[in-house]
């Protein structure tokens, strides 16, 4: 007969004991966990989550917004003597005293008197005193970003020579963060206006009229004309080439193809543009600025321009107050260049480029022409 002397017992504490007694111990007791212990396990989860995620968004809406800041310093390419204009070099702070800017100041010159060179330094005193800029039209030139004041895929020096013969002083110089200027951030716009405000300032110090002094501004740097002169008696009036209509239009057009997702991160850029650098994005707006201006404007942009499409001179056209027919058929407020691109409305027709330009200033700056 078996022997069932180390049958294991029926009761449950019977069977603990005899497992004691065979050398078999029970299984720890697993814990209890209570519903607040999963619900306080599941909130740190979450907010984990949801700091890893805006920690994420913050730092991609701020490279974004660092964007803003950042430009290629390209020194000028050439100096004004190179297309025969005498010149001086000056050095000015913008309006409000943030930058440091470098320019050159070119005297109106007849063709048979052009060609010399730097202005000597015992002229320096005379012409830079406050009656040596009096009496003159002058129109304030403004480059482009990446660009300097003798940025030549634009043709500015040789801009500046036309419009110098044709009885205009010309003041040249390079914005924030760019050229020679030793300022070392630009802004895309939203403080470089400061600068050019800064330029009108400069030669108002020296004699000349506020009334009397254009801008003449080419991508960027027709948008920072745009803004300076929709304030009240800052310009005469203004001339834009390929200028934009609205920054935040120009950065959601580039979020497009693979870079669409960026689009996510808009709202965050412009957060983080205000709150690290003070750039308001919504406020670089050439469009709105010179709709509530009565300053005088041509618009000019090449038909093919890629960079910024001609749709912006259309909508700067609406602004100003052109009506449809205006914008097709290229009136005196917008001219739209058949085969040039961004820039390029000067190297595609240089001639009629001079004769509007020339012919816009001298209506509103009642600038002396010379024959």
């Amino acid at each position: 007969m078996a022997d069932r002397s180390r049958e294991c017992p029926g009761t449950v504490a019977s069977r603990i004991a005899w497992g004691a007694s065979a050398g078999w111990t029970p299984p720890a007791r697993l814990p209890a966990f209570s519903r607040y212990d999963v619900g306080v396990g599941f909130l740190k989860t979450t907010f984990t989550a949801l700091g890893i995620a805006a920690g994420g968004y913050i730092g991609v809406s701020s490279a974004l917004a660092s964007g803003l800041i950042r430009t290629t310093r390209v020194p000028p390419d050439d100096t004004p003597d190179s297309v025969g204009l005498d010149y001086r070099d000056v050095n000015f702070i913008s309006r409000g005293g943030d930058a440091e800017l470098a320019g050159w100041i070119i005297r109106p010159q007849p063709e048979s008197e052009a060609g010399s060179g730097t202005v000597p330094d015992d002229e320096v005193d005379t012409r830079s005193s406050n009656a040596g800029l009096r009496g003159i039209s002058w129109i304030a030139m403004v480059h482009g970003d990446n660009a300097s004041r003798g940025d030549s895929n634009t043709g500015m020096l040789n801009i500046a020579r036309a419009l110098s013969l044709r009885g205009f002083g010309v003041f040249m110089f390079d914005m924030r963060g760019q050229g020679d200027s030793p300022t070392t951030d630009s802004s895309s716009g939203y403080y470089e206006r400061l600068d050019l405000q800064g330029a009108s300032d400069y030669l108002v110090s020296n004699g000349a009229e506020r009334s009397r002094i254009g801008a003449l501004g080419f991508a960027l740097g027709g948008a920072v004309a745009l803004l300076a002169g929709s304030n009240p008696n800052n310009f005469g009036a203004v001339v834009c080439d390929s200028a934009f209509a609205d920054l935040s239009l120009v950065l959601k057009g580039s979020m497009t193809g693979v870079k669409r997702p960026l689009a996510l991160w808009f709202p965050g850029m412009k957060f983080m543009a205000k709150a690290l650098y003070g750039i308001d994005i919504a406020d670089v707006s050439p469009a709105r600025a010179i709709a509530r201006s009565d300053t005088p404007v041509l618009v000019i942009h090449g038909e093919e321009d890629v960079v910024i499409p001609v749709e912006h001179a259309r909508l700067l056209g609406r602004a100003i107050g052109a009506s449809f027919d205006e914008i097709e058929a290229g009136e005196e407020t917008v001219w739209t260049v058949p085969g040039a691109g961004h820039t390029g409305a000067f190297r595609a027709q240089p001639q009629i480029y001079i004769d509007k330009v020339a012919a816009f200033f001298e209506k509103h700056l009642s600038a002396p022409v010379t024959t």
